[in-house]
């Protein structure tokens, strides 16, 4: 009978493996079903604008065609004031270079000569007529779509750049005329009517379109160098105002600019962003480009930052600055994707934290991805806290941040409780919001590793800002529990801090002085007895000193308005706790300066000085004076968020049974 039992226990388990094998075929299957529609949609929609825009073409020239039949008078005018009108709009401006016609017998062949390119520039600059403008864009898009590293080949179908020199001379003569040559044609000054209703738009439509795709497939292309391609950014932000009817190029055009948001060189990274920014602004293109551009710079973003090491943690807090900048450009639209994208790290803790959850659900909460996410969110509704928009997600994000330190309790992941820990205690600095940590330093003083005598490592601090998870070695490594211990006792007096002007301070702090003077007694080593008795004697300090200042009030605590008053002039003055933390803080980053500088690579920055330089553009400016950075290579942990940030939908990820 037992034996039967146990058959019976074994199939149904069979069973029950098989059908979770076939519900995981079946998401994937669907799954991919759904990006195989989202593409072929945005494939109809981009053949749909070309069409739209070729109809629109053809009308026009069949109205210039009529023109002698409608109104003979003025087109006897446009012959005599404007003959290039029809023309301008006949051929493909690729066509531009092609020999048989007829006065440009000299420009035959498929190579671009010096002397030739810098007469059509120097005609554009002197008469700005529609045939110069023609061929100076057509210059341009043969040197873009050539490539700087395809300079010189023969091989080529079309016309062609012979010299890096050429090819210099007309991407950097063609970006700093060409738009200026749009608003003269347009007869718009500075300041006046968008270009799309001005009276001449219809002149340089196609011609707009024309060079942003030209600028769109030369900031893609590879190998273009830095000073180059600060000078193509720089005189691409007057071209921006001119896309408002071109979405396409408008779509290619800020791909371009993000492939570049993430390079190496400072000035580069400075300029795509601000031509970002500017097609983010609300007015220069249609009210839908706004969340298309901050969607896209986000997820440039989670692409970037599946490590953080020493090594990259420049390129990714620059970015982190760029992304929080971005969203104050329009608060509403940043509402709708710090809600969304702050979802969606809710929907993964919540499929890692039910019973019986994989290993695959646990990694999708625990990597560099999920973690900057948080930092970044965090950061965003910091910085805009005084507005009504993001102040409601304060509570969700504090909430999430709570329950990854809840999913991994285990001794190995100390450094990714810190990490979440003080990214809490940053936001609760910035919008004055109590929420308590305690409960989860304190499990972390009071772990039993603390109270074991390791007498491994060399004794030199250990920098636990780029680690998620000790290795099995480290937890007996006597220099990795001495930063762990440090670290804990600096978030714990820090949280304390910030609310040391609190006049309910001294009940606040009465469990947690009961367990430092249990845990005094209980860790091992005289200096981590000796930092917790520091950090007891500061907290009596504080007690005593609210409670000296509560002697002389004479209202109640229900009395709100009387209780907020005596708060913001302790705050203001300062409380002691408050005073010797703003020491240890100083004399902590000053070692750690001095610890990176060592290393080469310049201070790293915390979660309050990546908010510190978002403001302006000579902030950037400043932030953008960072030594350079190899990118690492990317590693396959966090793939899987990354692919799920491009859905339209967040989708809980499904769990992944071991064998």
């Amino acid at each position: 009978m037992a034996r039967g039992n146990v058959k019976v226990k074994k199939s149904t388990k069979k069973f029950a493996k098989s059908g979770a094998q076939d519900r995981e075929i079946q998401y994937r299957k669907k799954e991919k079903q759904i990006k195989h529609d989202m593409m072929d949609a945005e494939k109809r929609r981009i053949a749909r604008e070309e069409a739209e825009e070729k109809e629109a073409e053809r009308k026009h020239m069949e109205d210039v065609s009529r023109l002698d039949e409608i109104d003979p008078e003025f087109k006897e005018y446009l012959d005599k004031n404007d003959p290039d009108f029809g023309e301008a709009m006949e051929d493909d401006l690729a066509e531009t270079l092609a020999p048989g016609e007829e006065g440009d017998e000299e420009e035959a062949g498929n190579d671009l000569r010096q002397d030739l390119v810098e007469e059509w520039f120097e005609s554009l600059v002197s008469t700005n007529s529609l045939r110069a403008l023609k061929k100076c864009i057509a210059a341009f898009r043969a040197a873009a779509t050539q490539g700087y590293l395809n300079v010189g080949e023969s091989d080529r179908e079309g016309p062609s750049v012979t010299s890096t020199e050429l090819f210099s001379y007309i991407v950097s003569e063609a970006t700093q005329h060409i738009p200026n040559s749009f608003n003269l044609i347009l007869e718009r000054k500075k300041g006046g009517k968008a270009p799309h209703k001005c009276e001449n738009w219809e002149k340089v439509r196609l011609f707009v379109r024309s060079y942003a795709t030209g600028v769109a497939t030369l900031l893609a292309s590879q190998g273009l160098p830095d000073d180059l391609a600060t000078h193509v950014l720089k005189y691409t932000i007057p071209l921006v105002e001119h896309l408002y009817t071109h979405s396409g190029a408008s779509r290619a055009l800020l791909k371009g600019c993000l492939h570049h948001v993430v390079q190496t060189n400072d000035k580069v990274q400075l300029m795509a962003f601000l031509v970002v920014r500017d097609m983010a602004t609300p007015g220069r293109l249609p009210p839908t480009f706004t969340d298309i551009c901050m969607k896209g710079m986000y997820l440039t973003f989670v692409k970037n930052t599946r490590t953080f090491t020493f090594e990259t943690h420049s390129t990714v807090s620059y970015v982190m600055n760029e992304c929080v900048e971005l969203f104050g450009v329009d608060l509403a639209s940043a509402y709708q994707h710090v809600f969304f994208y702050t979802r969606q790290l809710a929907v993964y803790l919540r499929t890692a934290l039910q019973s019986g959850a994989g290993e695959e659900a646990f990694r999708h909460v625990y990597n560099w991805q999920y973690i900057n996410s948080l930092r970044l969110w965090a950061m965003t509704v910091a910085k805009y806290h005084d507005e009504k928009e993001l102040l409601p997600l304060v509570y969700p994000l504090a909430q999430i941040a709570c329950g990854v330190v809840e999913l991994f309790p285990a001794p190995k992941t100390f450094p990714l409780h810190l990490i979440v820990l003080s990214v809490i205690n940053y936001i609760s600095r910035t919008t004055g919001t109590y929420i308590p940590i305690t409960s989860y330093v304190l499990r972390i003083l009071s772990s039993p590793e603390f109270q074991k005598n390791y007498k491994t490592g060399d004794g030199k601090p250990v920098d636990l800002m780029f680690m998620l998870r000790a290795k099995k070695g480290d937890i007996a490594n006597v220099s990795y529990q001495s930063s762990v211990f440090n670290e804990a006792l600096y978030l714990l007096q820090e949280h304390l801090a910030i609310h040391s002007h609190s006049v309910g301070f001294p009940e606040m702090v009465y469990p947690v002085v009961a367990r430092l003077k249990k845990l005094s007694k209980e860790v091992h080593g005289p200096k981590w007895r000796q930092a917790v008795n520091t950090v007891l004697q500061r907290i009596k300090n504080n007690t005593q000193f609210i409670l000296a200042k509560r002697k002389d009030v004479s209202f109640g605590p229900s009395n709100v308005e009387k209780v907020t008053a005596f708060e913001a002039k302790l705050k203001e003055s300062g409380t002691p706790l408050a005073k010797a933390f703003a020491k240890e803080k100083e004399r902590r980053d000053e070692s750690r300066k001095m610890r990176l500088e060592a290393l080469k690579g310049g201070a790293r920055k915390t979660v309050d000085e990546y908010a510190d330089d978002s403001d302006s553009e000579e902030d950037l400016a400043d932030l953008a004076a960072a030594e350079d950075v190899d990118e690492e290579s990317e590693e396959q942990e966090g793939e899987e968020m990354e692919e799920s940030e491009e859905e339209q939908e967040a989708q809980p990820p499904q769990k992944k049974r071991r064998k």
